[in-house]
């Protein structure tokens, strides 16, 4: 019996060291001043742009800055040079890239993430978790984000199993989305008193490095990633 385990990335397998709007200023305050109502704008505009799976959304999001504040820089470059700025900040624990590394010995392993299609990538390369995985699925890549069936149904079609696991910290948009399509599901929190609601979750873990020690987690979740069928 083959079991497929797609994995998100944003607050999953990968955390930031700055907020974004920390990230935002630093981008901004070189060509002028990140008020909050350039913000406001930019956030606004990316995950509209983000949730309707448009092309370029962090220049499309610097658009809608620019029509806010005097900023003396055209939004492509300020695209770009966030987009850096959001890959520097990027944090990939030690325990993160391990349990990667150990479901890959068993299972076929993938990556389902809702965001731009470069920019994902571009995370995973830096940090070589993308040389781990069989397949990524990025939103605006495909047409489909979480929680749309569409995503999933996708994910099933990539990495062909007889049953397929989703590990996310989205309730809404990985546990409850992934759940719909058929998928187990593992909800990974801050810690488990922080999650409101777990009924769509099959296990629920306060960090993806507790994947690590299978034994720890419900005794139908710990099947999945014992030695697979090939």
């Amino acid at each position: 019996m083959t079991t497929a385990v797609y994995f998100d990335l944003d607050g999953t397998l990968c955390t930031y060291d700055r907020s974004f709007e920390e990230q935002f200023a630093t981008t901004v305050s070189p060509y002028g001043e990140p008020t909050d109502a350039a913000y406001d704008a930019y956030v606004d505009r990316l995950f509209g742009a983000l949730e309707s799976c448009e092309s370029e959304p962090y220049r499309r999001a610097f658009e809608a800055v620019a029509e806010t504040a005097e900023l003396d820089v055209a939004p492509v470059t300020l695209a770009s040079d966030h987009c850096e700025t959001e890959l520097e900040a990027l944090v990939v624990s030690a325990n993160a890239t391990r349990v990667l590394e150990r479901v890959a010995e068993t299972n076929p392993i993938g990556i389902l993430t809702n965001g731009d299609g470069s920019q994902q990538r571009a995370k995973l390369e830096r940090h070589g978790l993308g040389e781990l995985v069989e397949e990524v699925l990025v939103s605006n890549d495909v047409g489909a984000g979480k929680p749309d069936p569409e995503i999933f149904d996708l994910a099933k079609e990539r990495l062909p199993a007889d049953e397929h696991v989703y590990v996310g910290d989205s309730y809404d948009e990985d546990i409850v989305g992934a759940r719909s399509a058929g998928f187990r599901t593992i909800y990974v929190v801050e810690n488990e008193t922080g999650a409101n609601d777990t009924d769509a979750a099959d296990a629920v873990v306060s960090a993806v490095g507790e994947l690590l020690d299978p034994t720890g987690l419900p005794s139908q979740i710990a099947t999945p990633f014992e030695p697979a069928e090939r």
